[in-house]
């Protein structure tokens, strides 16, 4: 028995059993890693997924053949195929210049939908269907043998549910690129079905057709941000490339919304069926031909050898890297990011790297440092210095923060002395008005931006804390703050999801990667890419929101400023920002006054071209209300009226949204 494969969750092991009529079987012994399943709702998971994999069956799904433990270690036995995981078989055309013809991917393709199929079809011995998501279809779980048959692997459900026990446990999502194969509502951490895993199908069969990632990025981060917004631009744009059709169906599965994709696997291999031209027997020799010479390709018969790398060390722990080699010495499964950190950091003789050393000359003639890659950061990040200051690295003569790369990308827009809103001082020029936030006037300045769809930087200020707040197109998209609690270190460290150690290392390697810690502690293994993810666009979030609980401060606009490209794009809809901020504000007390009158006093829609305009902005729900209103209305008659179903308080909400943003008045 030996050992071929390390994953997050299990150890796999290739096994000789016998076979019922007395001859020898191959096999595949999946363990669970011991540090998870000392965990009693852990080994809960594992068994779910056998008890769950056992009712599937069909020949395109690898067979649960067995479940149990030995030495109080959970395994389940697998049906093992003898020949290469499907991104093996890309890789190796990849490799030789070759590329899968169209009815090629097709067959694979139908193939995979079909066991995918019977995964979600799967029913218990009463004939009660079990409701089995997949969650982590990928191409490597797609196995081919060298008979041409195509099998649909790993069910995944138990990784799924430990990654929401265990976040910060490794669970093996990197492997192969595994975070490029998940849908959006994954990727938002939102509740996904079955078609979540057509998402990822549809991923896996461009990826066929194309010959090369759909959604690939410099890091993780960045993969995850493209899912997320959808970017299948390159799969558009090569489908022009294949039979009339045949695009379309594909960027169906591909949809950002989950109901607008194929409703079953069967279906959508039904729809591909006629552009499989080529008989299946055909194309299964074929395949299997195929396999044999990737098989062939390496070393030996088994796809995958582990080797580990070296550690790095804090000075509290010791963090463990593996990287799958493959026969050719490549780092198997691997960003270009965490080809970088192994490169860079895990290999060099010094753990932990200092780093650069730099030196500031402020304008007023203030000096500071020596301070470290971290300190100047965190100075840039709290407005303590700024763009017209100077900077001196490593002693060598000042020069301009600005002209510093890695340093260049912290800094605040409104401390900037260049762009299309800046002067000839270096000043940022006014291009709207100021508005007080007192009262709530920040509602009133989002709102506003979302019904003219403004492209603005709203510069918010109250005594010495400073928030910028970039609009795009109606919708926040990014926000910054010079306080040093809602930068995302010390986030992160706050809700506990990394410890203090952690981020003081991930500070000190993070120049290694332009500065941007989220793919820093992504690519040390410090946090899930997923996990981090989320915790970004929450962080982010509340930076924003925080601004609804102001009680004074002004709000200063600089109408046709663009996001940075460095910042983490929200992708958040503007009019649910400002029903959530209006939501605190009430919980808060802040807006007892006019809830009060609502409730007690009539309001009728205003009047003028304004409102005119107004109404063909605002979302179905305010329209609804305007509506409503064809007649003077206290907000308790507004209820009775609209008889709201799910949340008797929205029409208090939507009445005092529309009368912050002007387009309702007090009657009388």
């Amino acid at each position: 028995m030996g050992r071929i494969a390390v994953g997050g969750m299990a150890e796999v092991y290739r096994a000789a059993a016998p076979a019922p009529a007395g001859a020898q079987r191959i096999v595949v012994v999946k363990r669970m890693l011991p540090r998870i399943a000392s965990d009693a709702s852990a080994r809960s998971m594992f068994a779910e997924e056998a008890r769950l994999g056992a009712h599937v069956r069909h020949n395109n799904v690898i067979q649960v053949l067995d479940y149990g433990e030995s030495e109080e270690h959970p395994y389940l036995v697998l049906e093992y195929v003898q020949g290469v995981d499907l991104w093996r078989l890309m890789r190796f055309l990849t490799r030789t210049g070759r590329a899968l013809r169209v009815s090629e991917a097709l067959f694979i393709a139908r193939e995979m939908l079909a066991g995918l199929h019977a995964v979600h079809e799967a029913s218990d011995d009463a004939g009660v269907r079990l409701g089995v998501v997949h969650r982590d279809v990928s191409p490597s779980n797609v196995l081919l043998s060298i008979h041409g048959e195509v099998k649909l692997g790993d069910l995944g459900i138990a990784r799924a549910r430990l990654r929401e026990k265990f976040p910060n446990t490794a669970i093996s999502e990197r492997a192969k690129g595994k975070l490029g194969y998940l849908a959006p509502e994954q990727v938002r951490g939102i509740e996904s079905d079955r078609r979540a895993d057509i998402f990822s199908a549809g991923v896996v069969i461009a990826e066929l057709l194309m010959g090369r990632p759909l959604f690939a990025g410099g890091s993780e981060l960045a993969v995850l941000l493209a899912i997320r917004d959808s970017k299948v631009h390159p799969f558009l744009e090569f489908a022009l490339q294949l039979p009339d059709g045949l695009g379309e169906l594909i960027a169906d599965a591909l949809a950002q919304k989950p109901a607008r994709r194929h409703a079953s696997a069967e279906l959508f291999s039904s729809r591909l069926l006629p552009y499989q031209t080529e008989p299946a027997e055909t194309l299964r020799e074929s395949i299997a031909k195929l396999v044999i010479e990737a098989m062939d390709a390496g070393p030996g018969k088994l796809p995958m050898q582990l080797t580990p790398t070296r550690t790095v060390t804090d000075p509290s722990q010791m963090l463990e890297h593996y990287a799958r080699v493959d026969a050719e010495g490549e780092n198997d499964g691997l960003t270009p990011v965490q080809d970088a950190m192994l490169h860079a950091a895990l290999l060099e003789p010094t753990p932990v790297p200092t780093g650069a050393s730099y030196e500031v000359r402020t304008t007023s003639g203030a000096r500071f440092g020596p301070w470290s890659f971290a300190q100047i950061v965190q100075a840039l990040s709290t407005g303590q210095i700024g763009a017209l200051d100077k900077v001196s690295v490593d002693q060598a003569p000042m020069r301009p923060l600005t002209e510093v790369h890695e340093l260049s990308r912290h800094l605040h827009s409104s401390t900037t002395t260049s762009g299309d809103f800046a002067d000839e001082d270096g000043a940022l020029r006014l291009s709207g008005e100021i508005l007080p936030l007192e009262g709530g006037g920040i509602v009133q300045a989002l709102g506003r931006a979302a019904v003219e769809r403004m492209t603005v930087l709203m510069l918010c200020e109250l005594g010495g804390v400073r928030k910028e707040v970039y609009i795009k197109d109606g919708a926040p998209a990014f926000v910054t703050s010079n306080l040093a609690s809602e930068l995302l270190g010390e986030s992160l460290v706050s809700k506990n999801v990394i410890s203090r150690s952690e981020l003081d290392m991930a500070l000190a390697v993070m120049p290694r990667f332009e500065g941007r810690l989220g793919d820093t502690l992504s690519a040390l293994g410090l946090v899930e890419p997923v996990v981090l993810f989320r915790h970004i666009g929450e962080q982010v979030r509340e930076k924003l929101l925080d601004l609804f609980l102001w009680q004074g401060g002004v709000c200063t606009h600089y109408q046709g400023v663009a996001p940075p490209p460095s910042g983490f794009p929200l992708n958040i809809d503007g009019w649910d920002v400002l029903e959530e901020g209006l939501r605190r504000r009430i919980a808060a007390g802040m807006e007892r006054d006019r809830v009060t009158s609502l409730r007690t006093r009539s309001i009728v829609p205003a009047t003028g071209p304004a409102l005119t305009a107004m109404r063909s902005s605002l979302p179905a729900r305010l329209k609804r209300v305007l509506t409503a209103l064809d007649r003077p209305l206290t907000v308790p008659e507004l209820v009775l009226k609209l008889e709201p179903e799910d949340d008797p308080d929205q029409p208090l909400h939507d009445a005092l949204l529309l009368l912050h943003i002007g387009a309702v008045r007090f009657h009388g």
